[in-house]
């Protein structure tokens, strides 16, 4: 997979759209709605719980206990004050996340399985039934510490979710079949099929083929920059925060 993060939206059109995103209502919460807030943070833990599960088995975890941990944190989270916890200085809510969660099992863990018996929190509800399936097909990588297979999980998260709604949006609009056929070639990675053969198999030609590989790449672009707008504070971490999720992909990648 290429480091290079593929076209996206200028900073213009994403200033205009970012005060929706997630994380920076969190963080605003004072001058908010909390009620908002929490739901904002619910939804963030939602899509993220992965890397947080894959963290914990990288610890040494069973899978079991893995998911109960990943789901009694999302929950202490939730229903205590993660909300006011979450400060601007921490601005980036993988960050917050991987930092809270180190913390949990650090001294927390054991005393919340104690009190669990007795009552507890109630765990928020996750789809964690492939879990384990997910970790186990992840790559073989003993040089990739903890950390960085949390930040690896991370933007693959991220990736997938932009893939999935770009695939989405195609085929709401017809056009599913012209990006099953532009899909293999998102990332300018070699295939099987030469670029010629996939633009006859499409019924266009070359020069139509590249132009809507171009907006195809454009319109992923886009959809992966309102993700990750979505998971850091300010406007301004947006650029960084991509180039260094695409990077960390990238080496992950071609180290295996």
């Amino acid at each position: 997979m290429s480091p290079n993060p593929p076209t996206s939206a200028g900073p213009s059109a994403l200033h205009r759209t970012f005060p929706t995103t997630h994380w920076s209502i969190v963080l605003h919460a004072g001058s908010g709605s909390e009620s908002q807030a929490r739901s904002a943070l619910e939804a963030l833990c939602r899509q993220y719980w992965y890397p947080l599960y894959a963290f914990v088995r990288r610890q040494g975890r069973p899978h079991h206990e893995a998911e109960d941990c990943t789901q009694e944190f999302l929950a202490r989270l939730l229903a205590s004050d993660g909300v006011a916890r979450a400060r601007p200085e921490r601005g980036r809510f993988r960050t917050f996340l991987l930092t809270a969660l180190r913390n949990f099992l650090t001294n927390e863990w054991h005393r919340a399985q104690a009190e669990k018996r007795g009552g507890g929190t109630a765990p928020l509800a996750l789809e964690l039934q492939g879990a384990e399936e997910r970790f186990s097909c992840e790559p073989a990588d003993p040089g990739l510490s903890p950390e960085q297979a949390f930040d690896r999980n991370w933007a693959l998260g991220m990736l997938d979710r932009a893939m999935s709604r770009l695939q989405a949006e195609y085929e709401a609009s017809g056009r599913g079949e012209i990006f099953a056929g532009l899909g293999p070639f998102l990332w300018g990675n070699p295939t099987d099929e030469p670029s010629a053969r996939a633009a006859e198999r499409l019924g266009i030609n070359g020069q139509a083929f590249t132009m809507a590989l171009h907006r195809l790449r454009r319109r992923f672009g886009e959809n992966l920059r309102e993700e990750v707008a979505a998971t850091v504070a300010e406007s301004a971490d947006v650029d960084a925060e991509l180039h260094y999720l695409i990077a960390t992909v990238g080496k992950t990648s071609s180290a295996t």
